[in-house]
C-alpha cells in the first residue's frame, strides 16, 4: 500500500519527491526540465497568457478590489443602460449566477441600481448610478494601462494579428 512512487495530494510523491524528480523544497529539477508538448499546447499557452492578463489587470487596478469580470459588467451597463441580468451574462459569456456573485459588491457600493422591469416582474435591469458613472469613468485609463502592460512584448502588427485571431476564435462560441 505504501508505493514510493504514489503521488500524494499537492503533487508530492511519498518520500518528499515531486513528480519529475524535484524534491520538496528544491527550486530546480534534477537535470533539464522536459516539457514534451506542453509549450506547444494552445490550451497551456492560453492559460499562461490568461495568467499574464490577470497579473497585468491586478497591477493596473491595484487597490481598487475590482475584478476583470466586474470591470466588464460596468462596461456593459454603462454602454447599455437598463440592461437585463441575462443579457449581462450573455455579454460576459458566463453563467447568470457568476454575474450575480460579481455584481454583489458593485450593488453594495451603490455603483449600480437594480430595478425590476415594468413589463416582466421576473426580469431585473441595471443602470449605473452617478457614483458608478464617476467610478467607471476613472477606470478607463487603468484598463488601457493593463492592456499596454499585457501586450508590451508585441509590436502593433502583432497586436492587430492577435486581436483578429482571438476575435475569430471567440466568435465560434463555446464547444
Amino acid at each position: 500500500m505504501n508505493d514510493p512512487g504514489a503521488v500524494k495530494p499537492g503533487g508530492v510523491k511519498a518520500g518528499g519527491v515531486k513528480p519529475g524528480g524535484v524534491k520538496s523544497g528544491d527550486a530546480k529539477p534534477e537535470g533539464p526540465l522536459r516539457t514534451g508538448l506542453l509549450h506547444q499546447s494552445f490550451g497551456h499557452l492560453f492559460r499562461r497568457a490568461h495568467l499574464r492578463s490577470q497579473q497585468a489587470f491586478a497591477r493596473a487596478f491595484d487597490g481598487s478590489e475590482l475584478s476583470p469580470l466586474q470591470y466588464g459588467i460596468l462596461e456593459l451597463v454603462q454602454l447599455n443602460p437598463g440592461i437585463a441580468h441575462g443579457a449581462l451574462a450573455t455579454g460576459m459569456v458566463t453563467a447568470p449566477s457568476v454575474v450575480t456573485a460579481a455584481m454583489k459588491p458593485l450593488l453594495e457600493a451603490r455603483f449600480l441600481t437594480r430595478r425590476t422591469a415594468g413589463d416582466d416582474a421576473r426580469r431585473v435591469d441595471y443602470t449605473l448610478t452617478p457614483g458608478g458613472e464617476a467610478f467607471f469613468g476613472a477606470l478607463r485609463g487603468q484598463l488601457l494601462d493593463a492592456e499596454a502592460l499585457l501586450l508590451a512584448p508585441l509590436n502593433a502588427d502583432d497586436r492587430a494579428s492577435l486581436n483578429r485571431i482571438l476575435l475569430r476564435l471567440a466568435a465560434v462560441g463555446r464547444l
